[in-house]
């Protein structure tokens, strides 16, 4: 199984414990001479995006549950794990890493370093960006719910892209239009819909897709009443049925585009919500780790445990891109950060989507990096490196 080497224990490095205490007395210093609240002033607007982990892809049973919630190997680095059926799987040379990046509302100490150009001497790769970049039109109240939605379907596209790659066959089920987003205010809104809220039903027609969703909207004028039969999933993950009515009101003017008082507004994003029926059962669990940028790396880590188990011929490999149904890779955004996430975890190759190539390399040191667009294109590049590329058969030989 996948397993990293285990990290030193001991008392901080004295650089670190040096850097933490100057930031600490630099940001102290301004805080007192009356430079608190400029730089409660100035954080506000702006997240920070730092490195984060880079996990271990296995299927290890030593990889479990921590106490922050998400999963290790007993000697303490992250991992996220694959389940599949004890006979379906195989023991692996060398290491998959996944990478994810810290995300957030910058704090004032953090604004302050960054106006003095140490923040990334205290925390390499780290950025200030506007919060406008990282929301978009996504209210902050819904944007934990977009990432859960996203790395819910990574999970579910890498499993299905790795089968179908070994052979397998794969069938697809639409469940309904699944709500990504509320407008706040809108007809939506008033009515209760909430983010990851499914709709089965309008009006008392069924909801497969987001297609049929969209249709019924369109059937329907300003004033008219929706009446929408939602599942709900709860707390404790149960899912109910809940019946919600919405009176639907005007397109409002948005993005440059002038009202339409006669076009029917309800003030969400959906998508349709798709699952799908595997051969056999497979599962990843990623802990709390969210959003969509997983999806090549644990294509690749499915595909090395359902082989042979020699897919990165004994490198450690990391990899980052959202993986489409059709094979083809997404560029995600952090990538820079994640290359020093991976490059610190002791990856010797990333794999990045072509438009982060760049960003990858201004801080990937020695570390080789690999531009891939396409499922096929990573195997190729692996390959090319020594590791063995299971056949497109594997699953119908198995």
């Amino acid at each position: 199984m996948l397993q990293d080497e285990p990290v030193s224990s001991g008392p901080p490095h004295p650089v670190a414990r040096k850097r933490i205490t100057v930031a600490a007395l630099v940001v102290a210093i301004l805080l007192i001479v009356g430079g608190s609240v400029e730089a409660v002033r100035g954080a506000h607007g702006y997240y920070v995006l730092s490195p984060g982990t880079a996990p271990s892809i296995t299927a290890s049973s030593s990889c479990k549950p921590s106490s922050g919630g998400n999963l290790s190997l007993p000697h303490g680095k992250p991992c996220v794990r694959l389940v599949v059926p004890a006979e379906r799987a195989h023991d692996v040379e060398g290491s998959l890493f996944m990478v994810d990046v810290l995300e957030g509302p910058a704090t004032p100490s953090q604004y302050v370093l960054h106006k003095l150009g140490l923040l990334n001497f205290f925390d390499e790769g780290a950025v200030l960006i506007p919060a406008s970049e990282i929301l978009g039109t996504t209210p902050s109240s819904q944007l934990n719910c977009q990432s859960d939605q996203a790395m819910q379907g990574a999970t579910s596209s890498a499993a299905v892209v790795a089968l179908q790659r070994l052979g397998y066959s794969v069938r697809e089920n639409y469940l309904g239009a699944q709500i990504d987003q509320v407008e706040p205010g809108s007809a939506a809104s008033r009515a209760g819909l909430r983010c990851n809220d499914l709709v089965t039903a309008v009006n008392g027609a069924p909801i497969h897709t987001d297609t049929d969703f969209v249709n019924q909207i369109h059937g329907l004028k300003p004033g008219d009443v929706m009446h929408l039969t939602v599942s709900r999933v709860g707390a404790g993950g149960t899912s109910t049925s809940v019946d919600l009515t919405a009176h639907l009101e005007g397109t409002p003017a948005e993005d440059g585009q002038a009202a339409q008082p006669s076009r029917p507004f309800l003030g969400v994003a959906v998508e349709s919500h798709i699952t799908f029926t595997l051969p056999f059962d497979v599962t990843i669990d990623v802990g709390e780790i969210g959003g969509p940028s997983a999806g090549l790396a644990l294509t690749l880590g499915l595909l090395d445990v359902l082989s042979n188990g020699q897919l990165t011929g004994g490198h450690r490999v990391a990899a980052t891109g959202t993986i489409n149904l059709d094979g083809s890779v997404g560029d995600v955004g952090g990538v820079a950060q994640k290359a020093v996430a991976v490059r610190k975890a002791g990856a010797q190759v990333f794999l990045v989507p072509p438009q982060e190539l760049g960003a990858a390399k201004s801080q990937a040191g020695s570390m080789k990096v690999y531009a891939v667009s396409t499922l096929q294109q990573a195997l190729d590049d692996l390959q090319s490196l020594g590791g063995k590329v299971p056949s497109p058969t594997t699953g119908q030989n198995g």
